[in-house]
């Protein structure tokens, strides 16, 4: 009985060092040949910035605001270069991703990298983008103690609107999920979303955004987590303030205490 048990013992550990060097060759042996082009990623990026009006169609941003995010970026909120690619090259691939909705494959083909790189590359620069956010994303004075010059001049509205300090609204984006996940996230519209919360000023800045929350999530239900899990950065309004919702309903934050 026990030169069973260890006969079979034997055999599991034979067959664990097996996946374990299978998954080594496909990890670190068995590599697509690398991608070869006169053109490279970053040749790509120079040829587009230095192309009047290319860089604002490729991605959405003359090639001035460009290296300007560039720098804030990597001097203030950590992004840094890879061996193989500069923090120039991994930006260009965030936007031209964003800015046009393109696929890994896409980009993949469009600066020569692998998928795994391209995705690696993403969410580097998505973790300083979203930290930029937490100061830029936010009201240019958190105590709304003045009414909008356009709601004071403007004589129809500021009987009605002088205690409005901006608009908020929701928006479904379409995501690409597992099938296991997708239930959560189809909702009226019958595709796989993600809901997304927006503040806005009367100068049509955005002072908060709330993204993630499942597409089927009612938009009350997607307020109501913003104030709870973004407490700290919520732009609160002062007793008797409010939003200005779509379809023409106004919103009083207090109702949401």
């Amino acid at each position: 009985m026990i030169l069973v048990m260890m006969v079979n013992f034997f055999f599991k550990l034979i067959q664990s060092g097996a996946k374990l060097a299978e998954a080594y060759v496909g990890l670190y042996m068995d590599k697509a040949p690398p991608r070869t082009s006169q053109l490279s990623g970053m040749g790509w990026l120079m040829e587009t910035v230095n192309t009047p009006g290319e860089c604002h169609k490729m991605l959405r941003m003359n090639e001035h605001i460009f290296f300007d995010l560039h720098d804030v970026l990597v001097e203030r909120y950590g992004l840094k270069p890879s061996k193989h690619m500069t923090t120039y090259e991994m930006l260009a691939i965030f936007l031209f991703i964003c800015a046009g909705s393109e696929s890994n494959r896409r980009a993949q083909n469009n600066f020569k990298h692998s998928g795994e790189t391209i995705s690696r590359k993403f969410h580097e620069v998505l973790e300083c983008v979203v930290a930029m956010a937490e100061h830029f994303l936010r009201p240019t004075d958190p105590n709304f103690r003045k009414v909008h010059k356009r709601i004071r001049n403007d004589k129809r509205a500021y009987p009605h609107f002088k205690d409005c300090i901006g608009a908020l609204d929701g928006t479904h984006i379409r995501v690409s999920l597992s099938p296991e996940e997708q239930v959560r996230y189809i909702g009226k519209t019958g595709i796989a979303t993600q809901n997304v919360l927006a503040v806005c000023d009367f100068d049509m800045r955005f002072t908060y955004v709330a993204a993630g929350q499942p597409g089927a999530l009612h938009d009350t239900s997607v307020l109501y987590h913003a104030l709870e899990a973004d407490a700290e950065v919520f732009p609160h309004p002062p007793q008797g303030i409010f939003f200005l919702k779509s379809y023409g309903c106004l919103y009083c934050y207090n109702q949401f205490l």
